[in-house]
């Protein structure tokens, strides 16, 4: 995978040697202020002008890219331009939409069902408390987690796989913690911090340098601080 090259010039101009046992308020001080000269600039990656199209863009995205998912909601979102337009009568027309972000079947029966219950419980209003929004179909810890703090800058840092790896690999939480573990561990960690933000710089990341496989460990910022990394040079 090509490294973008402003990772590359960010790694060649920091020479401070952090050390891998810097203390943990240090570390995560160090960690947020990195990011945020990394990547100053982010905004969501999933396409939407309505909040109940976050809501739906993040349900498609399960096991899906955000670029196949913007693929298709650029087309659902002119086909069925409001919350009434989702219905059974529709499926057909909605699954035409998404069937390429996978699972397209059960995700259209989720699209909706969520849409039956906005339209005529919540009275076409998005639920703002997480509770809530884990109530409706197809909606987890992570999605409503994404909507609330994308939409009213709720202060959640969403795991996905790359938040997860990212974290972990750092060792600033816990191996063996849950995705749902990790989030509140890295909420208490980043208190006071942009958490949104720090969500998708975590992922932005995960995505240019601290890959699955074959990780960019060599124009990493994090290397000097990084368990993952300490273990491999061993």
């Amino acid at each position: 995978m090509k490294i973008p090259s402003r990772e590359k010039n960010f790694v060649n101009s920091f020479s401070i040697l952090t050390g891998p046992i810097m203390e943990r308020s240090k570390k995560i001080s160090f960690i947020a202020t990195t990011l945020q000269e990394l990547y100053p600039d982010t905004h969501t990656f999933l396409e939407y002008q309505k909040d109940y199209e976050l809501l739906f863009a993040t349900i498609l995205s399960a096991q899906a890219t955000d670029t196949s998912v913007n693929e298709a909601t650029s087309r659902l979102f002119k086909e069925c331009p409001t919350l009434d337009d989702y219905t059974i009568d529709n499926q057909d027309l909605i699954l035409s939409c998404i069937k390429k972000v996978g699972l397209g079947k059960v995700k259209c029966q989720y699209l909706i069902k969520t849409a039956k219950i906005l339209k005529e419980k919540y009275h076409y209003v998005l639920p703002k408390d997480r509770k809530t929004l884990m109530s409706l179909p197809g909606v987890g810890f992570k999605t409503s987690g994404v909507v609330l703090a994308e939409l009213y800058d709720e202060p959640y840092i969403p795991v996905d796989t790359h938040v997860y790896r990212v974290s972990h690999r750092l060792g600033i939480v816990n191996d063996k913690l849950s995705p749902e573990e990790t989030e509140g561990a890295l909420e208490r960690l980043f208190k006071g911090h942009h958490m949104i933000h720090l969500h998708r710089q975590f992922i932005l990341l995960g995505r240019n340098i601290c890959l699955a496989k074959k990780e960019q460990c060599e124009i990493c910022p994090f290397k000097d601080i990084c368990k993952y990394y300490a273990k491999k040079k061993r």
